[in-house]
């Protein structure tokens, strides 16, 4: 039997009193005692008269740690962890990864360790119980762009600004992270502009449904008719689902908790500033987990296409077409008659394909808008005249069935 738990200490003075007497066997005592001889004679030699405390169990932490953390280690762990209070051992390991060789890199539980030893451990947040998202990834750097706006911003005086964000799906690479004083369609345009100036066309840029990339009336943006006369497409994510723009807006969560948090500008120049730094280490410095904890630097490189201004005015199309040009109010002339295309395409000149029967159909740049009637009573037009008994007569004499009309689009296309 070991020890007796409720009298330890008295049990370990009575064995080494009789230890000590003359004649004693420490075989019978120990087998007395319920003790190993090895334990009896440690005892015995522990004995101090001038220790009250002789008795009692002593630390049995080793003497030396072959493989124990060096102080400057641990030192650089606790100064990186107040340098990025938002980054985790995973992240802070991978910045002493090009710090220290190999043999002294402390393990990733070793690093967590040491945070909290060190009081540096955030409580972790509650987590929710959601569904497994369906992810997806670009194979190549510029296949698609992701971009979202954020805000509004204030300034200490109150003043309000609106943050451009521009992701590459592929490398997460910030692309582009700009403070705007207004949320407008040409405003967005002119920071993807100079994104795309600096960094080359993308394939694709996806967005939400924001008044930015969609007009009110429901027609094609601005935004939208400057991508297409790139030769840029523009998906948009399902409405009410932010998961589908899920790169740019968990960038959001990044920007606010490691960024926006704690911080208070009275200078749109100085907030611009220390935006532009922090997107520097974010691409050059922080390291990404869907990246193998490597910064999106690593994984980025600009695109072929350069970016050329659009011209306006030409014609694209079909060389048998007709070609109008949008006036500022959204609206094209055909046969005498107005019709709203819409004011995002303004000072553009559209394509008007003829269908025959008075239908046409109006592209822009090869991509569909709307379908014209100039014979009947158009919902479209914003001067079609009121049809009259006569007019309602031969209109009933001279209309086609749905499977000719579809029969005749089925030639055309």
């Amino acid at each position: 039997m070991p020890w007796k738990a409720s009298s330890i200490m008295s049990e370990r003075e009575e064995f080494v009193i009789c230890a000590r007497q003359t004649g004693a066997n420490i075989s019978d005592l120990s087998r007395r005692f319920g003790i190993s001889r090895n334990t009896a004679y440690r005892w015995v030699q522990r004995y101090d008269p001038n220790d009250a405390d002789w008795s009692r169990d002593r630390s049995r932490r080793p003497r030396t740690i072959i493989r124990r953390t060096a102080d400057g280690v641990i030192t650089r762990i606790a100064a990186l962890r107040l340098e990025h209070p938002c980054w985790g051992p995973r992240k802070l390991r991978r910045l002493l990864q090009d710090e220290l060789p190999e043999d002294q890199l402390p393990a990733l539980v070793t690093v967590a360790r040491i945070l909290k030893r060190s009081g540096l451990t955030a409580a972790p947040p509650e987590r929710r119980v959601e569904q497994p998202l369906q992810r997806f990834v670009r194979s190549r750097p510029n296949e698609l762009w992701q971009m979202d706006l954020k805000g509004p911003l204030r300034l200490s005086d109150g003043h309000k600004y609106y943050a451009v964000g521009i992701i590459d799906d592929h490398s997460r690479y910030l692309l582009a992270l700009q403070l705007v004083s207004d949320a407008t369609d040409d405003r967005t345009l002119q920071v993807w502009i100079e994104t795309a100036q600096k960094y080359g066309l993308p394939d694709e840029t996806l967005t939400d449904h924001g008044s930015q990339f969609r007009m009110e009336d429901d027609s094609t943006s601005a935004f939208r008719a400057h991508l297409w006369a790139c030769g840029v497409k523009h998906p948009q994510g399902r409405i009410r689902h932010p998961q589908t723009q899920g790169k740019i807006e968990r960038f959001w969560k990044t920007f606010t908790s490691e960024f926006l948090k704690g911080r208070s500008y009275d200078d749109l120049a100085a907030w611009q500033r220390d935006i532009d730094v922090w997107r520097n280490e974010y691409n050059e410095l922080r390291p990404h987990q869907e990246l193998g904890d490597e910064p999106p630097s690593r994984y980025y490189r600009p695109g072929d296409r350069q970016y050329v201004s659009p011209i306006r005015g030409i014609c694209v199309g079909r060389s048998e077409s007709e070609y109008r040009r949008v006036d500022m109010r959204g609206q094209i002339i055909l046969s005498g008659r107005k019709f709203h295309i819409g004011r995002g395409l303004s000072g553009w000149r559209v394509e008007v394909r003829p269908l025959g029967t008075g239908i046409w159909h109006v592209f822009f740049r090869y991509h569909f808008i709307k379908e014209l009637s100039v014979t009947a009573h158009c919902l479209h037009g914003l001067e079609a005249p009121q049809p009259t008994v006569s007019s309602l007569r031969d209109r009933a004499n001279n209309t086609q069935s749905v499977t000719h009309v579809m029969e005749q689009l089925s030639r055309i296309y």
